[in-house]
């Protein structure tokens, strides 16, 4: 029988969190150390990662060859002429991190054309060139560009304005895409002329079958005769990348290499000596 002295014996409940125990905790400092921890982390990771990389398998095949095979444009200002250029400097850098020395590097020259088959082939293992990816599968492209080049016209005429002019480009490259671009919402009466090589655009400016041809700057200079001159039109600018094989660790390097390279400064001095300019993906 329940009493009223049975019910004073009772074991009372203890709460284990007092009411309003929400009210109570110090919400900005545990959010404050949440933050903190956080960006901990990210600097870690962000100024740690190429030990990992440096570490991988790939990269021990590499080391084995003793050589980092890089295929690159051949004959272009600043890029890559008689043997020196941004491009060089590029691959030197990645020799030293993945060698400690830039006697690993060899660069080769290779057209776009030809770089997917000979990388599938194993005669090269990264390649560096305009091109935001290869036609085929299999190849990706670095997520950080190593430098832009602004996109111009090159003729032997002075006009001033495209309307009725026809202009070269080269097939499935960036620079057919900001001409198109252009096209439609610039100057919708110029007729866009699709080359299938630089070649073929070379011969057809000399011979006036076409008024203009629309190439990197860095194709321009090398390109400029005594009668040539760099037209006043702003087509838009290119990014140029590192390619390998899909998820290949190359990649990963170059992404954070590129980076850090814009962010110490390397890119500028770099920029200042070659004549070119570090820029993003934009």
């Amino acid at each position: 029988m329940e009493t009223k002295f049975n019910q004073s014996i009772q074991p009372k409940k203890k709460h284990l969190l007092r009411p309003g125990w929400q009210e109570r905790l110090p919400l900005k400092p545990i959010l404050v150390a949440i933050v903190a921890v956080l960006l901990l982390t990210v600097l870690v990771l962000i100024n740690r990662p190429t030990e990992s990389v440096l570490s991988s398998a790939e990269l021990d095949v590499l080391r084995s060859a003793g050589v980092l095979r890089v295929g690159v444009d051949s004959d272009l200002e600043g890029l890559f002429r008689n043997g020196d250029g941004y491009e060089r400097a590029v691959a030197e850098g990645l020799a030293t991190l993945i060698f400690g020395s830039t006697e690993g590097v060899s660069l080769v020259p290779v057209d776009r054309y030809a770089a997917p088959w000979r990388m599938s082939d194993g005669e090269i293992d990264l390649v560096l060139m305009s091109m935001q990816q290869f036609p085929e599968e299999g190849f990706d492209r670095s997520k950080a560009a190593f430098f832009t080049d602004d996109c111009v016209l090159l003729g032997y005429e002075t006009f001033d304005s495209l309307a009725g002019k026809t202009v070269a480009v080269l097939q499935q490259t960036p620079s057919e895409k900001l001409l198109d671009t252009y096209l439609e919402k610039v100057e919708p009466e110029m007729v866009v002329h699709r080359a299938a090589d630089y070649y073929s655009m070379r011969v057809m400016l000399r011979a006036g079958t076409v008024d203009a041809v629309c190439v990197p700057r860095s194709v321009a200079l090398s390109w400029h005769e005594t009668r040539t001159r760099i037209l006043p039109f702003e087509i838009g600018r290119i990014p140029y990348y590192a390619i390998a094989k899909k998820d290949s660790v190359l990649l990963d390097l170059c992404n954070e290499v590129f980076y850090d390279w814009q962010r110490d400064g390397t890119f500028s001095q770099w920029g200042a000596q070659y004549g070119v300019e570090w820029g993003t993906d934009s």
